[in-house]
């Protein structure tokens, strides 16, 4: 067994030989979640969550804006309509940019690095990516919202025409605009320049399949209304991603609840349907985090017990 410090998670990686031993119950060092990579066929010990280790977002674009606003439900139009109306009210003034100009790029990751800040575990990852979004060889384009001469928000998208996608790879909005859910317009206004160039897909880039950590549980909803849905990294972005099984035994670097897209069938490897699985002290409203794709909703304590 070998503890990691994993941005500020105490992650203990085991594998499968350890399994009956539970190193884990002996270890004299604090441990948030044990993870079991690539985890055989067959039955897990009480607790585990078989899942894939990184999840896709995706969408697909649809022929025109109409058709692909009517896949999804009331409350997913409104909420975008609502937001494209603020944006109005407010005269912000919608740019996209291709290629992306320094100056511009320069004011988000500032605003990116801003909103990661107020983050409990927030990386900046996006700072990596400047070289890379000014001078390539990946091609970006950005959808961003100022207001006067103050960028409020936007969105920095990776084109990847070998895989019929558009990636929405960064996202940043000011706290003020955050409360009024400008994300939702810049998103979508994002979404219909890559369906004006063509792309089937839109996603929102590879995320680890750990909801409560580097991200909220919340952002199943949003996301969901936004018309995606999630899916194994690995059956779409990129194959060579692989499998593990996680058993939280602590929700003290996570919030309370956390969910985990685990596979519905956990002993089938061929069954490829998502179930979430919410990791809380006391019993929520799985309502909350009821969408269609998934399976069923699960509730779990941490240490594996159901109740």
């Amino acid at each position: 067994m070998e503890i990691r410090d994993l941005y500020g998670l105490a992650l203990a990686v085991v594998g499968p030989d350890e399994l009956a031993a539970e190193p884990w119950t002996r270890a004299p060092e604090h441990i948030d979640v044990v993870r079991l990579p690539e985890p055989p066929a067959g039955a897990l010990p009480a607790g585990f969550v078989r899942k894939p280790a990184s999840v896709t977002w995706a969408a697909e674009l649809g022929a025109d804006e109409e058709s692909f606003l009517a896949r999804l439900d009331r409350r997913g139009r409104r909420d975008i309509r609502r937001s494209r109306e603020r944006a109005r009210d407010a005269g912000l003034r919608q740019v996209t940019e291709e290629p992306v100009s320094e100056a511009t790029l320069d004011a988000f990751l500032g605003l990116y690095e801003e909103r990661v800040g107020d983050m409990r575990f927030g990386v900046p990852f996006a700072l990596g990516y400047r070289d890379a979004v000014l001078h390539g060889p990946e091609k970006f384009f950005g959808v961003f919202a100022w207001e006067g001469d103050e960028l409020v928000g936007g969105t920095l998208v990776l084109e990847r025409p070998g895989a019929d996608t558009a990636v929405l790879r960064f996202s940043a909005v000011s706290a003020k605009w955050r409360k009024a859910s400008l994300a939702r317009a810049l998103y979508t206004a994002a979404m219909d320049v890559a369906r004006a160039k063509g792309y089937r897909w839109a996603t929102l880039g590879n995320e680890p399949n750990l909801l409560g950590h580097l991200t909220r549980p919340g952002l199943l909803v949003f996301k969901t209304d936004l018309g995606f849905a999630a899916v194994p990294a690995q059956d779409f972005a990129d194959p060579q991603l692989t499998d593990e099984a996680d058993l939280i035994l602590s929700l003290a670097a996570l919030d309370d609840p956390t969910l985990i897209l685990g596979y519905a069938d956990q002993e089938d490897p061929a069954d490829r349907r998502l179930a979430g699985y919410l990791i809380r002290e006391a019993p929520v409203d799985a309502a909350v985090y009821t969408v269609p794709f998934l399976t069923a909703m699960h509730q779990r304590r941490p240490g594996g017990a159901s109740r």
